[in-house]
């Protein structure tokens, strides 16, 4: 007589009947799972084992089934609660702001990384004020990856992170220690969700939620990755090398400039000089030379302060304006 022997078990969660079929070795597996995880309670980890099969048939899909949709949503935010159904596949919920700090999330491919001039800033207002959180996430489920992805709001998620990256060390800091600050996780925050849309639902989605703050191009018109990628290096290179003359405002003082509009500098310069991955340093020896240029053609309206600021870090480059700058780089 076979020792495999199959068995019928049916059980439910929070509403849902799922129905598995399950044998001798599969059990075998789920227990070695719990004993190599001792610090991971058994049921959790059963759990999971349950959304892999629910899951399985549909994993490489890009679309998925209805009924799968609340099976996704308990595994990844157990505290959600729908408050607005648009349709089926876009809902309104509420979910604890705890839950999404660990779940699954990642910025949408084709919107801008968050700028950490600003980040910081919205983390200290979120933090000292004690407020609730007043705002709305845009998410989309991308079912290949089995995660979602932010459409907008990546600038405040940002921000929940820092301060719970920092709340979470032993060592005080500014925003608290040691988990202390159960008053933020144990927040709602209002999250708009939407499953099996297609990229251009996504696009235009993105254009009306930023039609009140401009967006570079180059995350809205159809570039290559390749493109994206080398100017979010640079940028950040640059950001990391001149902080202070990186600014949180939409209209940057004398000295200063913002992420968006460094990006739109390089998206120019990138076409112009027709660079691609084979000569990225050219990109970089051509804000260096004019760097270096400016240094010895200071404006006259520059401050004292500015200058000082300008000579301590070694950055020149902000004392014009993108349009003056393409200027004597085409000069």
């Amino acid at each position: 007589m076979s020792t495999f022997v199959k068995k019928m078990s049916k059980f439910v969660r929070k509403n849902i009947s799922f129905e598995v079929v399950e044998s001798n070795e599969k059990n075998t597996d789920i227990t070695d799972k719990i004993d190599k995880n001792e610090g991971e309670r058994p049921s959790s980890i059963f759990n999971l084992e349950i959304y892999k099969i629910t899951r399985n048939p549909y994993k490489n899909s890009e679309f998925i089934p209805l009924n799968l949709i609340t099976v996704i949503m308990q595994h990844h935010f157990q505290s959600a609660i729908i408050i607005h159904k648009f349709n089926e596949t876009h809902m309104i919920y509420k979910i604890l702001i705890g839950d999404l700090l660990v779940a699954s999330i990642k910025n949408w491919e084709y919107n801008r990384p968050p700028d950490m001039a600003r980040c910081p800033d919205i983390a200290r207002y979120i933090y000292n004020s004690k407020k609730p959180v007043d705002s709305m996430l845009y998410l989309t489920y991308t079912n290949i990856n089995d995660n979602f992805e932010v459409l907008d709001g990546i600038h405040r998620l940002t921000a929940l992170k820092i301060i719970k990256e920092e709340n979470s060390k032993t060592i005080i800091s500014e925003f608290g220690s040691n988990n202390d600050a159960e008053w933020l996780y144990n927040q709602y925050l209002i999250v708009n969700i939407r499953f099996n849309a297609n990229l251009g639902d996504l696009i235009d989605i993105f254009k009306n939620l930023n039609k009140s703050q401009t967006v570079p191009e180059l995350y809205i018109k159809d570039h290559t990755k390749e493109k994206r990628e080398i100017i979010d290096i640079i940028v950040s290179e640059w950001y990391i090398k001149y902080k202070k003359h990186f600014s949180s405002s939409a209209n940057p003082i004398m000295g200063n400039t913002n992420r968006n509009k460094f990006v739109e500098l390089l998206d120019t310069i990138y076409d112009k000089y027709n660079i691609d991955e084979t000569c990225t340093n050219k990109l970089r020896d051509i804000l260096e030379d004019i760097n270096n240029k400016i240094s010895g053609q200071i404006p006259s309206k520059a401050s004292l302060d500015i200058r000082l600021k300008c000579k301590e870090s070694g950055c020149y480059l902000f004392l014009y304006k993108n349009d003056k700058l393409l200027e004597l780089i085409n000069y």
